[in-house]
């Protein structure tokens, strides 16, 4: 399956460069003090607590007990907000988050926390619950996109951390108004992504889907690119083995459609395997196109075919009649066909458009054959337009002149 991607490993480590401990030492403390020599100890054994999340929870929960009410009432909300965020909890992470920023507005811990959390948070949300959260994440992750150094960060880390903290922000953002079906905001954050880290093949996926939804003729090059990055790219931040699977499945489907052949499909996964985003002269000829081409080409290979089948189609026209009119007792444009049956000493030849198909055109010529024609033969051609039969479509020609054959009026 698609891997569903939660930031939770890049909060946590941003968070462990812009913060310190979230509750100072009671020693430490000289405006605040703890009520007595339990909360004290208390206090400090959660201080001390590092890895274990669950731990951390039950301190914070045995200290919110003895001590409703505390000079560090702030310092345990975040807390809280903390631990939750380290055991993998998004609904209390983000409860906490959002309880921090009324007590601290635009913290950058809590941000995090609340962007982190939301890929994570939606998903098992129920319904009525879901539009407050990708409210909360879009306002969260914006925050952070603006977000000053703290004091305690030197500007060398800071600017280490505010790049993986913009990458975050953006990857939520897009997948934010992906939920949301603002395709091209999705679009515009994704391109972001995939230019400050090309590594990320999810993200490639989630812009090529994106932009197919668009229905823009004009980014289908760059979506099928996107798709085939997905497929091909290999290494950090690739997709899972069954990922990749599937999306190669759908890339395949989708290629061939706007295609109309798989010609071509793993040259593009060759190029985007080294890069993130398409060359800017990348050209994929749609079905349409290449119909097109193959129809000029057949059109300067066959004229002389293409001289009938101009023919018929406007005398099946609209104005069919009008065409019949001017075209009957004169002679027709030469012409190239099929032959179905000439046989010897007859002054008849059937002829077709398609080697094998029927009978369109019945040409009387102007003298007999000495000696039958092979079916399957082109031979080139005109006459006098005789008798017409639009359905079944049949054309009558006398007269007829066929140089190949010696055979002239």
């Amino acid at each position: 399956m698609l891997k569903r991607v939660t930031n939770i490993a890049l909060a946590a480590t941003l968070l462990l460069l812009v913060t310190g401990a979230a509750i100072p030492a009671p020693q430490e403390a000289v405006e605040k003090r703890p009520k007595d020599q339990k909360e004290f100890d208390l206090i400090t054994a959660f201080y001390k607590e590092t890895t274990d999340a669950a731990k951390k929870l039950q301190l914070l929960a045995e200290w919110e007990k003895s001590y409703p009410e505390t000079a560090y009432g702030n310092e345990r909300v975040q807390a809280f907000m903390l631990a939750h965020q380290q055991a993998g909890h998004p609904k209390e992470t983000v409860e906490f988050a959002k309880k921090y920023l009324v007590l601290a507005p635009g913290d950058l811990q809590a941000n995090i926390a609340i962007t982190s959390m939301t890929t994570a948070l939606y998903p098992a949300a129920g319904d009525a619950e879901k539009p407050q959260i990708l409210k909360d994440g879009e306002k969260a992750a914006s925050a952070l996109l603006g977000a000053s150094k703290p004091a305690q960060v030197s500007a060398e880390q800071w600017t280490s951390a505010k790049s993986q903290i913009d990458l975050t922000a953006h990857q939520t953002l897009g997948w934010i108004a992906m939920q949301r079906q603002d395709h091209p905001k999705a679009e515009e954050h994704f391109r972001k992504v995939l230019e400050m880290n090309p590594k990320l093949a999810q993200v490639s996926y989630w812009l090529g889907t994106e932009l197919i939804a668009q229905g823009d003729a004009e980014k289908n090059e760059v979506a099928l690119f996107s798709l085939a990055r997905a497929v091909a790219y290999e290494g950090e931040g690739a997709l899972a083995p069954e990922g990749r699977q599937q999306v190669a499945e759908y890339l395949t489907k989708v290629y061939s459609t706007y295609a109309g052949t798989t010609e071509g499909l793993d040259d593009l996964k060759m190029m985007a395997k080294t890069r993130p985003l398409p060359p800017a002269d990348l050209e994929i000829k749609s079905s349409s196109v290449r119909k097109f081409e193959e129809l000029q080409k057949s059109r300067a290979d066959n004229p002389q075919l293409w001289a009938f089948l101009d023919l018929k189609k406007a005398l099946q026209g609209a104005q069919g009649d009008t065409v019949w009119a001017d075209l009957k007792g004169k002679v027709t444009p030469k012409m190239k066909l099929y032959v179905v049956s000439a046989a010897a000493r007859s002054k008849t030849i059937s002829l077709s458009s398609e080697e094998g198909g029927a009978v369109e055109v019945v040409l009387d010529l102007a003298n007999m054959m000495r000696s039958g024609v092979g079916a399957g033969r082109q031979i080139t051609f005109d006459g006098v337009a005789a008798a017409l039969t639009k359905e079944p479509f049949k054309l009558t020609l006398t007269d007829g002149e066929v140089p190949a054959l010696g055979i002239s009026r």
